[in-house]
């Protein structure tokens, strides 16, 4: 990893586990600063319908997204966190088949289908797994982003 790479994978992972960080936080601060915790809250209302049945609670309180938005954000997390231990030849054979992103939403997409018609009701850990599993491969797609946006920027200053 060079040393862009190295700053790019620095900034993603500290931002995405700070906003990891801000899912736990808003409960914990509940009691202590209400007014920090709703703010936080609010935040997330934005990107996650927060429903307290499809939340996960901590100190009594529900999380600041569902089980399944805490699975994108913890898979992505992990996943970046992870990444420059992911031998070259497997992050090369993911970047050239961008459609496993939507092989690994499929289970994400059945679920989400199979409740909103009323099929079915699914169990918190399974909601967190499918985002883990979707969030899990956008990291490779991500970065190499990261670094074709660098490259065209670079091309762009060099004419």
């Amino acid at each position: 990893m060079n040393r862009t790479q190295s700053r790019f994978w620095l900034a993603t992972v500290f931002l995405s586990g700070l906003i990891l960080a801000g899912i736990f936080l808003a409960p914990f601060l509940q009691e202590k600063n209400p007014a920090w915790s709703a703010f936080i809250y609010h935040l997330f209302s934005s990107v996650c319908h927060q429903k307290a049945e499809r939340c996960f609670f901590w100190l009594g309180r529900p999380l600041a997204v569902c089980s399944r938005c805490l699975g994108f954000y913890a898979g992505f997390f992990i996943s970046a966190l992870s990444y420059p231990l992911w031998p070259r030849r497997l992050v090369h054979r993911l970047e050239s088949r961008p459609s496993l992103i939507l092989v690994a939403a499929g289970p994400m997409i059945l679920d989400a289908t199979g409740g909103l018609l009323g099929l079915w009701w699914t169990p918190l850990g399974l909601r967190l797994a499918s985002g883990a599993l979707w969030a899990a491969f956008l990291p490779v797609f991500w970065f190499r982003a990261l670094a074709e946006l660098k490259r065209t920027r670079k091309s762009e200053t060099d004419q």
